[in-house]
């Protein structure tokens, strides 16, 4: 009886390998040179290949920057999976300052989420995919706030996760102001953990 090998055969791995160049090269264009500068054409140099081989995948700057914000929506999700594993276990504002000062460090560490958040706020396209990580992460962050005791249900609570994740969307835009000064993204921190604290400590049941 012939087995099943589970191991990716070498066309799969070479593909794999293709995207995580691709994807590499533009965050990097991101980070150095900003949106514009992002094309087909300079994502293929930097990563040394030719502009023909990623049609297959990235017919358009739109398309790749939708896989921009999927491995965002992956990279993050596996942070928020840490911090919710010790959320039932602290303090809500601990939460919260963990979970602020991660994303700060996050961002610190891929300077391209800057120019990419941006881009894709600015791309009309890509806005259904912008609704879908905004209602993705107001699900994430709504977990965390009940897991702490947020105190509104339905249509109240979906207003709050909303309101709390364009928060956080707006401090990613202050960090990329901070220009990589420590001094600045701590006091920008500090400025958002109180500012969510105040907003979330009247809705919020202390146990």
């Amino acid at each position: 009886m012939e087995l099943i090998s589970n191991r990716e055969n070498p066309q799969q791995l070479r593909s794999k390998e293709r995207v995580a160049l691709v994807l590499g090269a533009a965050k990097k264009i991101l980070a150095e040179d900003g949106y514009s500068k992002l094309t087909l054409a300079a994502v293929c140099e930097q990563a040394g290949i030719k502009q023909t081989s990623i049609y297959r995948y990235w017919p358009n700057k739109e398309a790749l920057l939708t896989s921009i914000a999927d491995a965002f929506q992956a990279e993050f999700t596996a942070e928020l999976a840490k911090i919710e594993d010790i959320a039932f276990d602290i303090h809500w504002r601990e939460v919260q300052h963990l979970l602020i000062s991660d994303l700060a460090q996050w961002c610190e560490a891929n300077p391209w989420i800057y120019s990419a958040q941006t881009a894709i706020r600015a791309s009309k396209p890509l806005h259904p995919r912008l609704d879908q990580i905004l209602s993705y992460f107001g699900a994430k962050y709504g977990h965390l706030l009940k897991i702490g005791g947020l105190g509104v249900r339905g249509e109240e609570e979906v207003i709050v996760t909303r309101t709390y994740t364009e928060v956080l969307a707006t401090f990613m835009y202050a960090l990329e102001f901070a220009n990589h000064n420590e001094q600045e993204i701590k006091a920008i921190t500090d400025r958002y953990i109180a500012l969510v604290t105040a907003y979330l400590t009247p809705m919020m049941q202390e146990g």
